[in-house]
Formats: C-alpha cells, structure tokens, sequence
C-alpha cells in the first residue's frame, strides 16, 4: 500500500500538502515515489516537477537523457534546466530551436548561464 501523504498529492495536487513537517529524506522518499507514479501515468511534465522539488538531480538528469533518446526535446529540457548542467541545457536548446519552441530554447540558454543566446533567441524568433 502506498504511502497516504502519496496517494494524497496524487490526487489532489503537491500544493494539497505541506511536506515541509517531513525530514529531508522522507520528503524525498515521498516526492519520488510521487514522481515515479506520474511518469508510469504518462504525466511528464507533473513528475518533472515534483522530481524538481525533491531537487532529484540525479533522476532529472537520467530521466532527460532518455527522453533525448526517444526525440522528445521539449521534455528533456525541462528536466534539465532545474539540474543547471550547461552541456546538456545547450544541447536540449539546440533541439528546441529545431523544433520551433524558441521560448524553451531561450529557458535552456538561461539556465545554462548562456544569456547572450537566451537573449538573441528572444528578440530573434520567440513571439512577444
């Protein structure tokens, strides 16, 4: 049986809980649990974000790198920015911009600390 505080946030929502009463490491033990279940349910962008509050760099770097492989961009991105790793921030930009989404490219860049690319994208493709 899954934990009730799991169940809950599955249900309801992460804000549904204040998981700030929880030690650091149930906390994460929750909060991956939560993840791994949203991306059994094809909820990525739900368990990418609960991975990113439980600062889960290891399985957001892992995570991104297989949705790499599967040519989904847009979500390996996303997995990166919260990890700040450069290289793969600026490659998952790069695929971003062949994909048209200019405004994700630019976040990539951000995190990545390649502001004069997340600037040039902006002002050159990104719809105001």
């Amino acid at each position: 049986m899954d934990h009730p505080i799991v169940e809950k946030i599955l249900k309801e929502g992460i804000n549904s809980v204040n998981l700030s009463m929880l030690d650091e490491s149930a906390r994460k033990r929750i909060l991956n649990d939560v993840s791994e279940k949203l991306y059994k349910q094809n909820k990525f962008m739900e368990a990418i974000e609960i991975l990113a509050k439980a600062n889960n760099v290891e399985k957001l770097l892992a995570m991104g790198d297989m949705f790499l492989k599967e040519r989904k961009a847009e979500l390996a991105a996303l997995c990166f920015i919260p990890t700040k790793d450069k290289n793969r921030l600026n490659n998952a930009a790069v695929l971003c911009i062949q994909a048209k989404n200019y405004k994700l490219a630019s976040k990539a860049y951000e995190a990545a600390d390649n502001k004069q690319m997340a600037s040039f994208i902006l002002q050159n493709f990104a719809e105001g």
